[in-house]
């Protein structure tokens, strides 16, 4: 399956389920923003050090999934 969504796009493709690798890829953003919500409080920090964190948490994610996705995911 392609590892990424211009499949859905295509005519008559238009309901195709996206790989589950390609999902969880997809949703890191929105995870680190969860988990940076869940150790800090969002409406009290300066926004450039939210930025600094998020950054770091989206590193940490980045390299999780690339270490664990030769064991489990395929694209």
């Amino acid at each position: 399956m392609c590892n990424s969504r211009e499949f859905c796009n295509q005519d008559n493709d238009e309901h195709a389920l996206v790989s589950p690798t390609a999902e969880v890829r997809d949703s890191l953003g929105v995870l680190a923003i969860h988990v940076l919500a869940s150790k800090k409080n969002l409406a009290e920090m300066d926004y450039c050090d939210m930025l600094k964190e998020l950054y770091e948490i989206v590193v940490d994610l980045h390299k999780a999934f690339d270490q664990e996705r030769p064991r489990s995911m395929t694209m």
